[in-house]
């Protein structure tokens, strides 16, 4: 049986969160996937959801990163677009940019370039036999709790953070927010992290059970797809 994990980005590494046999949630962070692995060595097949580009294009944008834009409308500017597997293997932003002006006919964003050790980590691990990783867009997931109503909302808000974190307590029993958040200082896990790495667990367990969507539903890539 899948053993499911919800993962997202955080300044330590991975925050990474899941159910244990109780239904209780679990969370830990993790430096990198490979240590992610280890811990869970018992396990014979991990389903990952991640928030966090799987499977690269050789053309940008992807049709995953058009299509989520479109279905997140005013909140659009969330899905940054996902590099070619040409542009991470540049050794510096400012080469990575030229070959994304090249592409793209845009220059990339400082943000995307802090993103690509992580997306280079996902990268090293995505074809190991015993784990599964589907990319996952947070906002997507919580758009499909809130009865496929975009939250416009910033999480970072008390209205927006509110919003969110009582569709999570919907969804899972045992969620209890300020539980998790005292284990684990602002410094290495903001309060968003913990949010998207729930709404991310919740869209893989759809996965696991065949209830979730996806774009496109035809990729032109294998799993070269948003789930939510």
């Amino acid at each position: 049986m899948a053993f499911i994990i919800g993962i997202d980005g955080c300044k330590s590494g991975w925050f990474s969160v899941w159910e244990n046999q109780s239904g209780n949630i679990e969370s830990s962070i993790f430096t990198n996937l490979n240590v992610l692995n280890n811990f869970f060595k018992d396990k014979n097949h991990l389903v990952i959801g991640i928030d966090m580009p799987v499977i690269l294009s050789d053309e940008i944008p992807r049709e995953a990163d058009q299509l989520a834009r479109k279905l997140l409308s005013k909140k659009a500017s969330s899905v940054f677009t996902a590099p070619t597997p040409e542009m991470l293997e540049q050794p510096n932003y400012e080469k990575a940019s030229l070959v994304s002006k090249r592409l793209f006919g845009k220059s990339m964003s400082l943000q995307s370039w802090y993103l690509f050790p992580k997306i280079k980590d996902v990268q090293t691990m995505i074809h190991h036999e015993k784990m599964n990783f589907y990319e996952i867009h947070p906002e997507l997931s919580f758009r499909a709790m809130n009865n496929e109503k975009v939250i416009l909302e910033s999480k970072k808000t008390y209205e927006g953070f509110n919003i969110r974190n009582s569709l999570l307590t919907t969804h899972f029993k045992y969620f209890n927010f300020d539980e998790i958040r005292m284990q684990y200082p602002k410094k290495d896990v903001m309060d968003d992290d913990i949010l998207d790495a729930l709404a991310v667990l919740w869209s893989a367990k759809r996965i696991q059970s065949n209830k979730a969507s996806f774009l496109p539903q035809a990729p032109k890539k294998p799993n070269m797809q948003i789930a939510y």
